[in-house]
């Protein structure tokens, strides 16, 4: 304590003391030091509110890269990182002026504990005399308050004269008692030196009841035009005010009624800051863009309802349905993290339900996924979030694992600790390269893989050499989503377009066509004689509303005659079936085109997604790279005025890309159409081995 005095009373001390000289009150001293804290701090806040303004504005983009990232936390903190480097946002900045009140309260906690020696300037041995004298006469020991408690008490006349009877012969006793007797430590009938009572209710409650309510105005003006309240939830905010205002009630109760009026006054004043703040430099004028984001995004009141009771029915869902899961005896369970994924497990579970026995256990965390639709008594589903997915998995009692979620053992998704003999097996939900288009460790704790072709063999095994890792079944099993493509494709009617049809459907991931070069490619197409489809990723179009709607606007004259098409119809594959040539970046839609159809792609060589920076340390080649220009060409961005000659030689060369994009899926795709039977016979063997 006696550091802290030094390091923060001495200082604020002598300020008081200034201020008590000045105004000739305890009350009028404190009032002038809150004020001049205010004052001082004004630059620091106005700092800090400019800050959470660019973070305010930052809010769009922030959420594009939560959803765009969702799925790789480091990448996600990377990105965040670089954003708020770019825009100049500090996250610390914020705090700052909160850290200075906390050092400001220590401080001052230590000027009002001593009043004698910071307000009154007595010296040391004269404060020790006191001090022994009182802790002498009254039984008592030295305690934080004993200042307080010898200016409480030698304001009493009786007190008075015991003190001048025992300190007769202390030298100047009369002018330090005189110093003492004529110090007021009144505010308007309060009396500052001592701490309000809890259980008698005194004049002195005036002072935690003014704290409490002004931290209460406060808060509820900063929840309205707070930059920092926009970017949070109302929940969070009441809760903030709840927290704040007990805050300011318990602290003005258990510290001396100045310490009180210093907190009131700070609340009170914080109040007219942030008025100020709003009339110089409002968030609803100089983030006006992000603001109207935020309400856009804001639930009305009956969907807030709505969610809380879908999380009732889904919470009730849940348990029962983890019940079922835990007490059921499994030997093979298949996990998915959304609907989206059945494709990629499909084949497989068609052939077991037709040439086994086996009861497939099916875990997703998606409660609207299409399986809970389908009715085989050897198909069980389970719903379950994926916090409560973590525990199951983690007592997982079963003979198979099956999944095409990456990263067991890194994120939610880990090995069972109550049975070590389950085999974890993982199916390709791509025809990539794995070593440099997923996370380095994405397979590393799987037993088994069920690889597309043989260039996920090498670099699995590649993998295996410089990891040190335990010898993997690599399955040779083909791709589902291609099987199921190339049957639908060959149902779908024979067609002939009209004009030569140009399908331009990009990826999603950042800088993709869309992003960058949506404008130059449909310039150098129109009028060419040429139909264009756009088809957008859907998670593009959710991410980007505004943009797409500008696009669909800004070539509205071109689709009044369909020379452009907007195919925002993602249930229907119809242009991927009927087109004559693709237009992508790096999007895996090439291969279900190019390899269903046998028909060229042009790939715009955007910035890659690369999930593994060590790949070259691989030493292998990356066939999402190199199969480019077997399937189609390739076009760097700086060369986009070569895509018209490009189009027309795809266009006049299709019989010849036809013969190569078979010799392609000949080499880099294992049983085509047959990846259902690869993979459930691997199933049902391993099964029988174990029975």
């Amino acid at each position: 304590m006696e550091i802290l005095n030094s390091i923060l009373g001495a200082p604020l001390g002598f300020i008081i003391y200034l201020a008590y000289q000045f105004s000739g009150s305890y009350g009028g001293a404190v009032l002038i030091f809150s004020i001049m804290v205010k004052i001082v701090l004004f630059p620091i806040t106005f700092m800090a509110h400019k800050n959470s303004i660019r973070f305010l504005k930052l809010q769009p983009a922030l959420n594009i890269i939560k959803r765009r990232y969702s799925d790789n936390k480091e990448e996600l903190n990377e990105e965040q990182y670089q954003l708020f480097k770019k825009e100049k946002y500090n996250v610390f900045i914020g705090i700052v002026p909160l850290l200075l009140q906390l050092i400001l309260i220590m401080g001052m906690l230590q000027v009002m504990y001593r009043p004698l020696e910071h307000m009154l300037r007595l010296d040391q041995s004269t404060i020790t005399t006191l001090t022994e004298t009182y802790n002498y006469l009254f039984g008592t020991s030295n305690s934080p308050m004993i200042q307080l408690q010898i200016l409480q008490a030698i304001q009493y006349p009786e007190t008075l004269a015991i003190f001048q009877t025992t300190l007769a012969s202390y030298p100047d006793l009369e002018p330090i008692l005189h110093t003492l007797t004529h110090t007021n430590l009144n505010f308007i009938g309060i009396n500052l030196g001592i701490v309000p009572s809890l259980t008698n209710i005194t004049i002195e409650w005036l002072i935690p009841l003014a704290a409490g309510g002004f931290a209460l105005i406060f808060c509820l003006i900063n929840n309205k035009i707070s930059p920092g309240a926009m970017t949070q939830s109302p929940k969070t905010n009441r809760g903030m005010t709840i927290f704040t205002v007990l805050l300011s009630l318990y602290f003005a109760f258990v510290t001396p009624a100045g310490v009180g009026l210093y907190w009131a006054v700070g609340n009170l004043f914080g109040i007219v800051i942030s008025l100020t703040f709003e009339l110089i430099y409002s968030p609803r004028k100089v983030a006006k863009e992000a603001v109207d984001y935020l309400k856009s995004k804001k639930k009305t009141s009956a969907e807030i309802k709505e969610e809380k009771d879908q999380k009732k029915i889904l919470s009730i869902r849940e348990k029962e349905d983890a019940e079922r899961f835990k007490h059921a005896k499994k030997d093979l369970v298949i996990y998915a993290l959304s609907g989206g994924q059945y494709k990629f497990y499909k084949n497989t579970i068609e052939y077991l339900l037709e040439h086994s026995d086996i009861k497939i256990h099916y875990l997703t965390n998606d409660p609207e996924d299409g399986v809970f639709k389908l009715d085989h008594g050897r198909f069980i589903p389970y719903y379950a979030s994926q916090r409560k997915t973590i525990s199951l998995l983690l007592k997982l009692r079963t003979k198979i694992f099956f999944t095409t979620v990456q990263d067991l053992q890194v994120y939610h998704m880990k090995r069972s600790v109550v049975q070590e003999n389950i085999e974890y097996i993982h199916i390709m939900h791509g025809i990539h390269s794995v070593h440099m288009m997923v996370r380095e460790k994405a397979y590393d704790y799987f037993d088994t893989v069920f690889c597309a072709g043989p260039h996920q063999i090498k670099e699995l095994q590649r993998r295996i050499q410089i990891a040190n890792l335990p010898t993997k079944n690599l399955v040779k099993v083909g791709y589902p989503v291609y099987d199921q493509l190339i049957e639908s494709y060959n149902d779908y009617p024979d067609h002939s377009n009209e004009r030569p049809q140009i399908l331009i459907a990009p990826s999603w991931q950042k800088e993709n066509v869309l992003e960058t070069c949506i404008d130059e490619i449909l310039n150098s197409l129109v009028g060419k004689g040429y139909q264009i489809i756009v088809r957008p990723h859907i998670q593009f179009t959710a991410m980007f509303p505004n943009q797409m709607e500008e696009l669909v606007e800004k070539y509205a004259d071109y689709t009044a005659t369909e020379e452009i098409i907007f195919d925002l119809n993602f249930a229907d594959n119809k242009y991927i079936f009927t087109s004559d040539l693709l237009i992508t970046d790096w999007s895996t839609t090439a291969y279900v085109f190019s390899y269903c159809g046998l028909r060229p792609s042009i790939f715009i060589n955007t910035p890659m997604k690369v999930l593994n920076p060590n790949y070259e340390l691989y030493g292998l080649e990356v066939t999402d790279i190199t199969l480019r220009d077997k399937i189609g060409v390739s076009i760097d961005m700086d060369q986009l005025a070569t895509l018209e000659d490009k189009v027309a030689y795809l266009l006049e060369n299709q019989a010849e890309y036809k013969v190569a994009i078979e010799e392609v899926v000949e080499n880099h795709l294992f049983y085509p159409r047959r990846s259902g039977e690869a993979g459930g016979r691997y199933i049902i063997n391993q099964l029988e081995k174990s029975a």
